[in-house]
């Protein structure tokens, strides 16, 4: 399985490459007939993806089957791209908020969603930091909610965390060698 994620890190990095270039291209009408050409495969695709959940929710297991496809990894991140995701936005945002809930408490931290304005998620991030700081978990917070609800405008974080030191801490000087009256 592992080499199926590398293969597929392979891909996004290839086309996210690709896209650099056809960004980079300067002849109008060439950027603007393979924009078109890209954004034609990608409408082709998503009629096809809607056409496959139609036929899946028609069967008797069909819920079943959604939920398999939603959990994998792949094919969840292709019906997010499509917006074909059985699991509305609220769902997907309450699960995300789950998991980050955990990965906060075990830095001493809390996460609490407030709520969503205009497609920006805010949430409220308190408690005293541990290790790397409150910048690291915020930022991992971020991309754990970006990644179960991409289509969101943003995150709008209250940091409202606190610098937590195990241990004072000690300053210490360094000793030269030299009497300090000759070190002038």
């Amino acid at each position: 399985m592992s080499g199926e994620k590398e293969q597929l890190h392979q891909l996004s990095a290839q086309i996210e490459d690709l896209i650099r270039r056809i960004e980079g291209i300067s002849d109008p009408a060439v950027k603007a007939n393979t924009t078109a050409l890209i954004q034609s495969l990608l409408d082709i695709h998503a009629h096809a993806f809607e056409r496959v959940i139609e036929i899946v929710r028609e069967q008797e297991s069909g819920r079943g089957v959604l939920n398999q496809f939603a959990g994998d990894e792949l094919i969840g991140s292709l019906l997010l791209l499509y917006r074909l995701h059985p699991d509305p936005l609220e769902v997907r945002l309450n699960k995300a908020m789950a998991g980050v809930r955990k990965a906060a408490a075990l830095q001493g931290a809390d996460v609490e969603l407030l709520g969503i304005e205009k497609d920006v998620v805010r949430i409220r991030l308190s408690g005293a930091a541990h290790g790397c700081g409150s910048g690291n978990l915020q930022k991992a917070i971020e991309e754990a909610i970006y990644e179960a609800v991409p289509e969101i405008g943003g995150v709008q974080v209250e940091n409202a965390m606190r610098a937590h030191h195990e241990e004072p801490l000690v300053q210490l000087q360094v000793n030269t060698g030299v009497p300090t009256h000759l070190a002038r």
